[in-house]
């Protein structure tokens, strides 16, 4: 074997780690996060938009912890038990993120129910 097949083994080894994120079978992260709730709701309309934006938080939260999840389990398979401990606490921080939003959509609709 001359030098220039030792390099095309080398280049070929070098190109196969590279590329092995591109097979990861991952769940690719949400749209960005939907805009801010910054008006106080005093009215029923009010309460209804904003429990709505919410509900968008949540699904957003939602679909975070199911791409930190997937991560998890990439990070698992490659052997990296720090990252995926540390993508299994993401997914649960936005699992609570989702819940929260969750209970406080759940709260401006009954309130929206109470205007009406």
């Amino acid at each position: 074997m001359n030098k220039k097949t030792y390099l095309a083994l080398i280049l070929a080894s070098c190109m196969s780690v590279a590329s092995f994120p591109l097979w990861a079978e991952v769940t690719p992260a949400p749209e960005p996060h939907p805009t801010n709730i910054t008006t106080p709701a005093k009215s029923s309309e009010d309460h209804t938009a904003t429990a709505s934006l919410h509900k968008e938080h949540a699904a957003h939260h939602h679909a975070m912890a199911e791409h930190h999840k997937s991560l998890a389990a990439e990070y698992k398979k490659a052997g990296k038990k720090s990252l995926e401990k540390h993508h299994h606490e993401l997914a649960k921080h936005h699992e609570a993120l989702a819940k929260e939003h969750e209970k406080t959509a759940a709260t401006h609709e009954s309130e929206a129910a109470k205007k009406k």
